[in-house]
């Protein structure tokens, strides 16, 4: 299956339709949640706006919210839990001082991979949202603002150290965080339960950043299953060359 990097307007016109030909199966539980502050708030993204099936795996989300004081998040992602996330989200610190927020995306997948290859990316943008003269997104204590994860654990980190900002009133620049696995392959993680993606950055008063990101899982066939193919085209290719 081929997996694409739906960013922006992209992502924003697959709402417009959905597949109905299995519209009868279950929406993934898409959970995410936002900290801050010591204080932590989740749910299931589909109890915060709308769920689309696209195709027989995979789902839009659209949707937003204000449940943390102060912080006004919103989210468009597409997932297959065979499994893949990508999508955008915004976060705008409404508050008269800077923020450190950390940011999880989480989606079960099914089933289970014993091996796989992986592959993301991440890019974004920061806006002087309140017209100050200023914005800054900066990474937390000088660690990675992404994190994609397997059983909500490690699994690769982009943007260390990251230092963006913006130096005229409701200006905005663009930034490439990097990405991992693209155009090579990266041995993945086992995973049994879920996959996501970690942000987690330092925001300045009043200002907004968005981010547009991929995490990849691409299931490996086992062993036995890749030897018997082999071994069937050779047996094949024998059989061939005999009757020639």
């Amino acid at each position: 299956m081929s997996k694409k990097f739906f960013v922006g307007a992209m992502l924003l016109s697959l709402g417009a339709s959905a597949f109905d030909a299995h519209a009868d199966m279950m929406a993934p539980v898409f959970s995410y949640s936002i900290s801050s502050g010591g204080l932590t708030v989740n749910g299931s993204a589909s109890d915060f706006g709308s769920v689309r099936q696209l195709a027989p795996t995979e789902w839009f989300f659209q949707g937003n919210t204000n449940a943390l004081a102060g912080t006004s998040l919103s989210w468009a992602y597409l997932v297959d839990p065979d499994p893949f996330i990508t999508g955008t989200f915004s976060v705008t610190n409404e508050t008269a001082s800077a923020r450190e927020y950390v940011i999880n995306f989480s989606l079960p997948i099914s089933p289970s991979i014993e091996a796989s290859t992986m592959s993301g990316q991440v890019a974004g943008t920061l806006t002087d949202a309140n017209g100050s003269g200023s914005a800054l997104l900066t990474s937390i204590a000088g660690g990675n603002v992404y994190t994609a994860l397997a059983d909500e654990l490690f699994v690769y980190s982009l943007m260390s150290g990251a230092n963006h900002w913006v130096s005229n009133p409701f200006g905005t620049t663009s930034f490439s965080g990097g990405s991992f696995g693209q155009g090579t392959t990266l041995a993945g993680p086992l995973v049994n339960d879920t996959i996501g993606i970690r942000f987690a950055f330092t925001l300045s008063a009043g200002d907004s950043a968005s981010f547009s990101s991929i995490f990849v899982v691409n299931p490996v066939p086992a062993p036995g299953v890749f030897a018997l193919a082999v071994v069937t085209g050779l047996i094949g290719y024998g059989r061939r060359r005999r009757s020639s």
